[in-house]
C-alpha cells in the first residue's frame, strides 16, 4: 500500500512538471509626476515569459476605486490569477497590466484638487512605454476600472479614443446628474469648493460633457459595461443609461451585463473575468 501511494504521488509530480504552470509576476514601481509635483505608486503585472521575450506586449491599465490603492486589484481583486488563467486558456493575449494610484479619491480627473487625467496621459503612459516592453500603438493599449476607476476608464477612453483600443467599465460611479449623498465623490477635494460639494465641477467632469467630442473624433472605443443588480449606490441604472447612450453610436461595440451582487469585490472580480477577454478580442481585431 505504501509503495502504491508513493508511486501515485510520484506520477502526479511528474504529470505536473510535464505541464509547467504559467505564472506572471507583480512588481512595485513609482513615478515622479511633473504634473502632480509628487510621486505616485503603481503595481505592474508582467506576464509569464516577459523577461525572455524579444517582442513588446500590449498594456492594460486597471484602475482602483475610491479609498483604495495601487495594490487593490492584486490583493482583493485576484487580477494576477485571473490574468494567468485567461492567458493560459487563450482568452486574453499576454499583456502587461498597470495598476496606478493618484491617491484614494482622484477620480482620474482634472478637477479642483489635482490634474489626474493629465498625469495619466502625459506622465504615466510615456513612463510605462519607455521602461517596460510595452507596445506604443493604439491596438496595444486598453483601460478598465471599478467604481471610481470605472468612471476614470470611461472618461479617459472618451477623451482620448486615439489612445485606447477598448475599455472595461465595471460598476462605474458615473452618477448623472449628481452622486447620491452616500457617494465618496461628495467628499473628495476634487469635487469640493468652499467646503461644499461642487456640482459644477462634477458636471464638467462627468462623461456626458465628453460625448460630442468623442463622437466627432471618428474612433470608436469598444466597451464592456457590467454592474451588480443589488448595487446599493444605484449604479445598475447609471450603467444602463450609459449603455443606451453609447449603443446609439456604436451598437456593435458595446456590451452590458447585470449580474447578481452588490457594489463589492465578488462582483468586481467576476466582472473582470468577462471584461478582459472582450477587450483583448476587440483590440486584436484592430490588428487584422
Amino acid at each position: 500500500m505504501k509503495q502504491s501511494f508513493l508511486a501515485c504521488a510520484l506520477a502526479a509530480i511528474l504529470a505536473v512538471s510535464a505541464f509547467p504552470l504559467q505564472a506572471g509576476e507583480i512588481v512595485q514601481d513609482d513615478l515622479a509626476s511633473n504634473t502632480l509635483g509628487q510621486k505616485f505608486k503603481m503595481q505592474v503585472y508582467l506576464p509569464d515569459g516577459y523577461h525572455d521575450a524579444k517582442e513588446q506586449f500590449p498594456v492594460l491599465y486597471m484602475l482602483h476605486g475610491a479609498g483604495s490603492t495601487e495594490d487593490s486589484w492584486t490583493v482583493r481583486g485576484g487580477i494576477e490569477v485571473t490574468a494567468d488563467q485567461l492567458i493560459k486558456r487563450g482568452k486574453m493575449r499576454p499583456s502587461i497590466i498597470v495598476m496606478p494610484t493618484f491617491g484614494p479619491a482622484s477620480w482620474y480627473a482634472d478637477a479642483n484638487e489635482v490634474k489626474a487625467q493629465t498625469a495619466f496621459i502625459d506622465d504615466l503612459i510615456p513612463y510605462i512605454e519607455g521602461k517596460y516592453k510595452a507596445r506604443t500603438d493604439r491596438a496595444g493599449r486598453s483601460i478598465a476600472g471599478l467604481s471610481m476607476g470605472g468612471y476614470g476608464a470611461l472618461n479617459l477612453s472618451l477623451s482620448r479614443p486615439d489612445l485606447f483600443c477598448a475599455a472595461g467599465v465595471l460598476s462605474p460611479a458615473i452618477y448623472d446628474p449628481l452622486p447620491p449623498e452616500t457617494s465618496a465623490a461628495r467628499r473628495t477635494p476634487q469635487f469640493m469648493k468652499d467646503g461644499k460639494f461642487d456640482e459644477q465641477a462634477w458636471t464638467d467632469a462627468l462623461y456626458p460633457a465628453r460625448l460630442d467630442a468623442y463622437k466627432k473624433a471618428g474612433k470608436i472605443v469598444p466597451m464592456w459595461i457590467e454592474s451588480g443588480d443589488h448595487d446599493a449606490l444605484g449604479i445598475v441604472l447609471a450603467a444602463a443609461q450609459l449603455f443606451w447612450t453609447l449603443h446609439a453610436h456604436q451598437p456593435k461595440d458595446i456590451e452590458y451585463r447585470v449580474i447578481d451582487g452588490d457594489h463589492d469585490w465578488m462582483v468586481f472580480r467576476e466582472s473582470s473575468i468577462r471584461a478582459l477577454p472582450y477587450m483583448s478580442g476587440k483590440c486584436e481585431a484592430l490588428e487584422r
